[in-house]
């Protein structure tokens, strides 16, 4: 019979997730996350499996989270380009509020090279945002808000690549006032 956990694997995920977030992964050893989640090794690796396994599951509650915020910024919003905006703004906002530049982003450049089930895992996240956008943009091509003759498409990725750019700016010069002007240019690109 299964013994019954005697700790809560979602609030323990969510420690470890914050730590390979503030860290990342190379400069997380497995005593950072038996000391963050206040788990000995042998509960972290019944639970949660290697290192590895366990920064993958904190990737994708971490995309999850996410994407629940973005589409949270936008309820009650009729404007699609304003939904685009707001979703903008939440994506800064979120970052300077914690203080920490985007999980996917930071992995990407860490990992994606050299794991490819990370990579996975970030280029369905990318393309499950981009979606998001798409879809919000030819809603707003048909309300007359956003350029008809642009592609919804490349204009989609366009605005999550600029993502990378604003969480670059924040690393190097933590200015948020910096990343809000440059979300405004992007805002004006879709005109």
């Amino acid at each position: 019979m299964a013994r019954h956990k005697e700790f809560d694997p979602a609030e323990r995920l969510n420690r470890a997730r914050n730590l390979f977030w503030k860290k990342g992964y190379h400069a997380t050893s497995m005593q950072d996350l038996v000391t963050a989640t206040k788990l000995h090794r042998g509960s972290l690796y019944d639970t949660y499996g290697d290192k590895h396994q366990l920064f993958m599951e904190s990737l994708t509650s971490y995309a999850t989270e996410t994407h629940a915020a973005y589409k949270d910024a936008t309820t009650g919003i009729k404007s699609p380009l304003k939904a685009i905006k707001a979703m903008i703004q939440k994506a800064i906002s979120r970052s300077f509020d914690e203080e920490k530049v985007c999980m996917s982003v930071k992995s990407s450049f860490e990992l994606a090279p050299f794991y490819e089930d990370v990579q996975r895992e970030l280029q369905i996240q990318v393309k499950s945002l981009a979606l998001a956008f798409e879809k919000l943009i030819i809603k707003g091509q048909q309300a007359g808000e956003i350029d008809k003759k642009k592609n919804a498409k490349q204009l989609a990725l366009f605005i999550v690549g600029s993502f990378a750019g604003f969480w670059q700016m924040q690393n190097l010069f933590n200015d948020k006032k910096m990343a809000t002007e440059m979300s405004e240019v992007l805002m004006q690109s879709l005109k």
